[in-house]
């Protein structure tokens, strides 16, 4: 009994951090939860299509992209639209080899840029679109589509129903091409199944603004009046912000979808996603402050604020299950001991593990995926290591993370 005084406040400390750590793994999980279920409602019908109307320009940034650009511009022959209405523009990007010739014998334009000193997709979009406005070519909305992609014969249609009713920045479904050629693609298909699907129609459900993903985007022209590129590692994270901070939300088209290769190991995808993943704490850190001091006067959009802040703070999939495990891990050892607080917390890391399985499961669900893709599941470990190990670098600013061309697939090793 002498000692209970001391022992008390040890008690109320480790209770605290037990309810902070489960409160860490839970909010990520209540939010995915409701997003799940708001993703998985019924659908509206289709309206009834019309004549289109909307005249696209397509923008096809390139850095050195020879070996796979050709079957993105076929993908473009096989479109379902009117070819009056239409045009493909590529912007060839400080190329080094023979992209710019392969575009030549296509049916689309080319635009060789030539900037050493200013490279990157944001600065070289920039570039295209003025040279565009300069010689008068007449475009309702552009369409951005990386050089990797396939694009749906269905794409403009759907997109263009969009603006016809008022919409002016819309994001497609972007998904993985051949995700059976690789555990990892398949993976990425399974991750992409639920960010650029699931949580879309949940976040437009809720009032909210669909992310940007960089691939299968469209913007109505006016939109773009004063408006730059920049060049940051995630310069679609940026613009979908200053959008909603401007007061426009991104509609998600999940009958608008575009197919994008993606690397078939770790290795290959690492320097991509130490882009991403170092590009979405920097929006975080900058648009989490700015969306917070603007939601009591944001009328009309405090539901898309609240959205995109909880979307900033989730962190990848397998990065939130390690947090989880490792929590739950601590947890169990105090549950041990007979802490209460760690009991209930580990009750509730229990319940946020079954949240992200679920989702992830229900993502698959939601784009009818093959059995043989939930099999990706099964490398969850694997991955959630390798994301762990990026992230531990992304967090660090003394260790820069720059712009470099992810290897191509077709492409040689080195």
């Amino acid at each position: 009994m002498r000692h209970q005084p001391l022992h008390r406040p040890v008690r109320v400390a480790a209770s605290g951090l037990a309810v902070a750590s489960a409160a860490a793994v839970a909010v990520p999980s209540a939010y995915l939860l409701v997003l799940t279920v708001a993703g998985l409602l019924p659908r509206q019908r289709r309206p009834e299509p019309g004549m289109p109307e909307t005249r696209f320009a397509i923008l096809v940034p390139a850095h050195n992209e020879e070996a796979g650009i050709g079957q993105t511009l076929k993908s473009f022959e096989t479109l379902d639209y009117p070819s009056d209405l239409f045009s493909v523009h590529v912007v060839t990007d400080n190329c080094g080899d023979d992209t710019a010739e392969v575009v030549r014998r296509s049916p689309w334009t080319v635009h060789e840029r030539v900037a050493p000193d200013e490279p990157g997709k944001g600065p070289a979009l920039n570039w295209l679109l003025d040279r565009l406005v300069e010689s008068e070519e007449r475009f309702d909305a552009v369409v951005i589509v990386d050089a990797d992609t396939t694009v749906d014969a269905e794409f403009l249609r759907a997109m263009d129903g969009q603006i016809r009713r008022g919409v002016d920045a819309a994001q497609g479904f972007y998904s993985v091409r051949d995700p059976e050629l690789s555990p990892v693609s398949s993976f990425r298909f399974a991750a992409l199944a639920c960010r650029h699907h699931l949580r879309p129609l949940g976040r437009n459900r809720l009032g909210g603004s669909s992310g940007l993903y960089g691939n299968g985007m469209v913007f109505t022209r006016s939109l773009f009046d004063g408006r730059r590129w920049t060049g940051h590692l995630v310069e679609d994270a940026e613009l979908q912000n200053e959008l909603l901070l401007d007061g426009h939300l991104v509609t998600y088209v999940p009958d608008a979808v575009v197919w994008a290769e993606m690397p078939h190991t770790l290795e290959q995808a690492t320097s991509q996603n130490q882009r991403w993943e170092r590009g979405r704490i920097e929006m975080a850190q900058r648009y989490v402050p700015m969306l917070l001091r603007g939601f009591a006067s944001a009328r009309g959009r405090r539901a898309a604020r609240a959205d995109a802040i909880l979307d900033h703070v989730v962190p990848p999939l397998s990065a939130l299950v390690a947090m989880q495990l490792a929590a739950a891990g601590v947890h169990a050892v105090g549950a041990v001991a007979g802490h209460r607080a760690s009991r209930v917390a580990l009750v509730v890391d229990a319940a946020s593990i079954a949240v992200v399985a679920g989702h992830a499961f229900a993502g698959l669900a939601s784009v009818g995926a093959p059995a043989a893709r939930y099999k990706a599941l099964l490398s969850a470990p694997k991955v959630a290591a390798w994301k762990v190990a990026l992230w531990a670098r992304a967090i660090q600013p003394d260790k820069p993370v720059d712009w470099t061309r992810t290897e191509r697939n077709a492409e040689p090793a080195g």
